[in-house]
């Protein structure tokens, strides 16, 4: 008879000392992430920021992309890393390039 700990669901039974999260985790990237994961997750990143933006206004799809590519950094493989600064380097971008109009086209707090 084979014992429950030496199976698959082994780390799920370890009861208070399992970890759900690195339990799901180890099985998705048990054999390195894939790359189309890794598209889907940045590129689901990129569109939930712009598509949060009301009006047409861009500072609220930066901020959310800033954030969510600030998360998407401690959360992914060192390898996918870059990826993650890459979007808050972008989202930091559309928030001065926001700014930048904001204050030298339109000439200030409207």
């Amino acid at each position: 008879m084979t014992n429950l700990s030496d199976t698959s669901l082994g780390c799920f039974a370890e009861g208070v000392n399992g970890d759900m999260t690195q339990c799901v985790v180890d099985g998705v990237f048990a054999a390195g992430p894939s790359p189309a994961l890794m598209g889907l997750l940045i590129g689901g990143t990129i569109m939930a920021s712009l598509y949060i933006a009301p009006g047409g206004s861009v500072i609220p799809g930066a901020i959310a992309m800033i954030l969510f590519g600030s998360v998407l950094v401690p959360a992914l493989p060192p390898q996918y890393q870059l990826f993650a600064y890459t979007i808050v380097v972008i989202g930091g971008t559309v928030a001065a390039f926001a700014a930048y109009s904001r204050f030298t086209t339109r000439g200030g707090f409207r």
